[in-house]
């Protein structure tokens, strides 16, 4: 078998022989409870991963579009029927509050803290671009969601750790023939990194 090949097309990306590991399966897990709720985008550290930037995270970052109390407590139950829970509190409506009030919420697989996925509403307008402008990542007969290359690049130089960095020139290096370069270095200008050559 071959390494990973990767196919983009605009809005979507096609990945083959991708090995798939238990992170990912944690991932396609929460990311298909979510979306029978609202919509949702991954972005930060992940995203390297799953293109096989080789480093670890603990937690992976979810945005997710706003949705009602009572759909919400639809969204807990089935988490709660799939074996997770979540670690701030198991009171739903607590929970809720935290997300209107602008805080992460964490949920994990009962047993285990790491992973977890970290899911908050959008707080300012580069989450609501990525939630927005989504793109949609298939690997075999599954599909996720993941913020635009581009900003995701910008952001992450932004970040500015050395690990933040080094995703953001492993993303830059995977994609520049594909990427919109006017696009990148317009959100690069927004986030005050216009500067950073990569």
């Amino acid at each position: 078998m071959g390494g990973l090949e990767v196919e983009f097309n605009e809005r979507r990306i096609s990945l083959s022989n991708k090995k798939i590991n238990k992170l990912d399966e944690f991932v396609f897990k929460v990311s298909q409870i979510l979306e029978k709720y609202t919509d949702y985008v991954i972005v930060s550290g992940y995203v390297s991963i799953l293109f096989g930037r080789s480093r670890g995270t603990e937690d992976i970052d979810f945005i997710i579009s706003p949705l009602p109390l009572e759909e919400f407590k639809k969204l807990y139950e089935k988490f709660i029927e799939n074996g997770f829970e979540f670690i701030n509190s198991d009171d739903p409506k607590e929970l809720f509050e935290m997300l209107t009030d602008k805080q992460a919420i964490r949920v994990c697989e009962i047993g285990t803290i790491f992973p977890n996925a970290e899911i908050k509403l959008p707080k300012d307008k580069f989450h609501l671009e990525a939630l927005n402008q989504r793109i949609e990542v298939r690997i075999s007969d599954r599909k996720i969601f993941i913020s635009p290359i581009e900003l995701q690049i910008a952001y992450k130089l932004y970040l500015g750790s050395d690990r933040d960095i080094e995703d953001a020139i492993f993303l830059y290096q995977l994609f520049k023939e594909y990427i919109d370069h006017e696009k990148l270095q317009y959100w690069k200008s927004q986030l005050g990194v216009a500067e950073f050559e990569l």
